[in-house]
């Protein structure tokens, strides 16, 4: 039996803006980009850390890789657990959608350097 808690898709590749068709406002695009697609958690299930676990896998799978993540600005709780592992905002942009506006945030994480 498969019991699904959530997942996160994650996109390798510096060219997510094209594809997602998202305004580049992104100066000198790392080589080396991860682009959080989405992370999901089953409605019963959120408030329970699954997000935390899968983004905190992310993080660790790319640890050498400047992280890139999209979210809508009222998904606050997104918005804050991004921002808990060291994502800032780079920029906000409008996008229009089957008639409905709506405002997004890219954030990016730069990968932790050894000191």
């Amino acid at each position: 039996m498969i019991f699904q808690l959530g997942y996160i898709a994650v996109y390798e590749g510096n060219d997510f803006l094209e594809l997602e068709k998202f305004p580049n406002k992104i100066q000198n695009m790392p080589d080396k980009v991860a682009y959080i697609w989405e992370v999901v958690t089953k409605k019963e299930f959120m408030g329970r850390g699954i997000a935390k676990k899968l983004l905190s896998y992310v993080l660790d799978k790319f640890e050498n890789y400047t992280i890139y993540s999209c979210i809508d600005v009222k998904n606050i709780p997104s918005l804050k657990l991004h921002e808990k592992y060291g994502f800032q905002e780079l920029y906000r942009f409008l996008q229009t959608e089957n008639g409905k506006t709506s405002e997004h945030i890219i954030l990016a994480r730069e990968p932790m350097l050894d000191m």
